[in-house]
């Protein structure tokens, strides 16, 4: 079998190897070497980036669609399209997330990603988010407030039935109805179990984690407000060193203070750098169609477009990598964890995936120095571009 060697800097979970070799075989990492361990494998083809980051793929375990294209559409061609998109921008794996709708259409989509991940796609889709429809009605944000519900035993057998072995993240507000008394059967069944979209005291973010949350969805949106005499779910979630937390990093969603705030007080260990991008990513500004509602995009906003609520984003990861670096002055293996290793952890993949350490899966990113994706590797294949040149 044909060997791949991929020469850069190499970033790994702690430290880079400038002009290091990485050595690819059978869709795996073989080696890691120095500069100066220059490999004698006569039969392997070499992609030369010195002067670029090579970098472990990312993963994006939070987003809705691009290119026109949106999970809850049901469609595996759409599904397609946007595993292309995450491609071009460095994300190797991800997780298409459902919006709140009737359960049918959420079993519809379902449906859809479980065949799409079936197929042989330039990004992996590793599992399904189920955001909502099991959300506070307070809290709603942008999701369709028609069709908020909480948690019916009818509900979940359907949805364990439906997902099957599907890695699953599902969103919730514990504080809703008998929510949190679902979540032990959650975790038996297998699934992540995020807070967001929630209205929960800090008592209350507290006995979901007690009763096995993990996770965080979009921390500091659509969480009850931040203070200092009930700081509500977000001071359960940053006092926790067990919950991983989601941030949406695009400069408009969260300020950029409350990224420090929520990075140095819980680490990049803990913390999953997310798109929550929607249909709109990767389109110019205009009015589009979203399920029953609209969204505008303008700039680098979407918003609903009866109300003006934020809606999602356009982000691409690894620009989201670029903003953090900026803002927070920590390493790039650091921030690069918070966008591959972590987010890999949260959902139980970090064995086989999120990091160039021997042994696990190939997925590789290329970076130039402004964080652009110059190529991209899944299983040790090259994705994007698709035709070297492009």
């Amino acid at each position: 079998m044909t060997e791949l060697i991929i020469r850069g800097n190499l970033i790994l979970p702690d430290r880079v190897i400038e002009n290091g070799w990485l050595l690819l075989k059978a869709g795996l990492v073989e080696e890691i070497r120095e500069a100066s361990q220059v490999p004698d494998r006569p039969g392997a083809e070499v992609h030369d980036y010195r002067g670029h980051w090579v970098s472990p793929g990312l993963v994006d375990v939070h987003l809705h669609g691009a290119l026109g294209e949106e999970v809850m559409d049901g469609r595996v061609d759409g599904l397609r399209k946007i595993a292309a998109h995450q491609a071009a921008c460095g994300v190797t794996a991800f997780f298409p997330t459902t919006l709140t709708a009737p359960l049918e259409t959420v079993i519809r989509a379902i449906e859809a990603v479980k065949e799409a991940a079936s197929l042989d796609l330039p990004s992996t889709i590793a599992g399904i988010h189920l955001e909502g429809p099991y959300v506070s009605l307070k809290r709603k944000g942008a999701q369709d407030p028609k069709y908020v519900r909480e948690i019916q035993p009818d509900d979940l057998r359907t949805l364990i039935a439906a997902l099957g072995p599907l890695k699953t993240l599902i969103t919730i507000a514990p504080e809703a109805g008998q929510n949190l008394d679902y979540i032990p059967r959650m975790v038996e069944a297998g699934w992540t179990v995020s807070i967001g979209h929630s209205d929960a005291t800090y008592d209350e973010a507290n006995r979901a984690i007690a009763a096995g949350a993990n996770h965080a969805t979009h921390l500091f949106n659509a969480w009850r407000e931040f203070h200092h005499r009930e700081p509500g779910g977000l001071g359960a979630v940053l006092d926790s060193d067990r919950v991983f937390a989601e941030l949406i990093t695009d400069g408009i969603h969260v300020h950029p203070s409350f990224v420090r705030l929520a990075v140095f007080r819980k680490s990049p260990d803990r913390i999953c750098l997310v798109t929550d991008s929607l249909k709109a990513a990767g389109l110019p500004d205009g009015v589009y169609d979203w399920g029953d509602l609209q969204i505008v995009l303008k700039g680098a906003e979407v918003r609903l477009k009866d109300s003006g609520v934020l809606a999602g984003s356009v982000l691409h990861l690894n620009h989201g990598v670029r903003n953090v670096l900026k803002w927070t002055g920590l390493s790039l293996p650091q921030v690069i964890r918070m966008a591959s290793l972590t987010p890999a952890e949260s959902v139980g993949f970090d064995r086989v995936m999120g990091s160039l350490e021997r042994g696990k899966i190939a997925n590789v990113a290329v970076f130039d120095s402004n964080l652009e994706t110059v190529a991209t590797y899944l299983k040790g294949k090259k994705v994007f571009p698709e035709r070297e040149g492009e």
